[in-house]
């Protein structure tokens, strides 16, 4: 099989490498801790009975087993042979969209209840298992281009792990890749925003029910999720559409992105489930109180064990 070059291997030196590993290690150790605790309040106690929270826990879930991969991807790519890139690649893709678009479908989400409340019609259950089958259609849509020739993966800017590649084909499939960078970022986060300012100009006409109160509350939690989520994403965002804008134009990086400025987008991107995690449980009382509860749990059963 071909051995792939890597385009950026310029940009790291040894020890810029060493730096961007140990980055991945520690920030991806607290994202799967922190990420493992608020998967557990969500799925395995009674917040797993409310169906918004169930859809939002598909977003958290899918937000860890992103970074597991991508861990495991770290380790088995480096100028890796073109069969296993595109493995890899794709899974980071199709992950890395059906991460947006479940947060995306979480605002949504929040919209459609707002406006069923407001109507005064009954929440229709079929629609928290048309959220998740719609994120991995999409998912699916803007990840499997390269697959069929539109495109390609390639190795990204640490040159250890394989995703969409920015460097633009010159052929008119160029045109493709930028629109999947559009609809995975650009469109993402306009439905993200307007969904939230909808659903907050429809709470407004909400009675001071204690159900209605409760969805509100919910809301305002996921405001603040996506706007930390949002602010993690958008240094590596921004990066990538450099690259993009720049292929586009002049068909080359002329002022390529430092090493430290890609360390640090790559890192801050890398911990967003613990800054969600960190999120939840200081805006969220109910994500609160059963994240309490399941370390009280836990320090119960250590102390049983110590007695027996």
């Amino acid at each position: 099989m071909a051995i792939q070059k890597c385009t950026w291997s310029a940009i790291f030196d040894d020890q810029s490498r060493v730096n961007l590993q140990g980055g991945y290690i520690i920030t991806g150790t607290i994202s799967a801790l922190l990420g493992a605790w608020l998967n557990l309040a969500l799925m395995l106690t009674n917040l797993r009975g409310d169906l918004s929270y169930r859809n939002f826990a598909f977003f958290t879930l899918i937000s860890c087993l992103r970074r597991f991969v991508s861990l495991l991807a770290q380790f088995s790519v480096n100028e890796t042979a073109n069969m296993t890139c595109d493995f890899y690649g794709f899974w980071d893709k199709f992950l890395g969209v059906l991460e947006v678009e479940c947060l995306t479908h979480a605002c949504i989400e929040r919209y459609v209840v707002a406006k069923y409340n407001t109507k005064g019609w009954p929440i229709q259950k079929n629609h928290y298992i048309l959220y998740p089958c719609l994120c991995v259609l999409f998912a699916l849509l803007y990840s499997s281009p390269p697959l069929f020739g539109f495109g390609k993966y390639g190795l990204d800017f640490s040159c250890q792990s394989c995703t969409l590649d920015m460097v633009l084909p010159v052929t008119w499939h160029r045109y493709v890749v930028i629109s999947i960078f559009l609809l995975r970022s650009v469109k993402s986060t306009g439905f993200m925003v307007t969904m939230l300012i909808w659903a907050r100009n429809l709470e407004a006409k909400y009675n001071d029910s204690a159900e209605l109160l409760k969805e509100m509350r919910f809301t305002e939690s996921i405001i603040v999720v996506t706007i930390v989520n949002l602010i993690s994403w958008m240094p590596i965002a921004l990066i990538r559409g450099w690259v993009v804008l720049s292929f586009l134009l002049s068909d080359d990086v002329q002022v390529k992105p430092s090493a430290s400025a890609i360390q640090w987008a790559i890192w801050i991107h890398w911990a967003s489930p613990a800054i969600t995690t960190v999120a939840m449980f200081l805006t969220d009382k109910r994500a609160h109180k059963t994240m309490i509860s399941i370390c009280k749990a836990e320090t119960m059963i250590e102390e049983t064990k110590k007695k027996d």
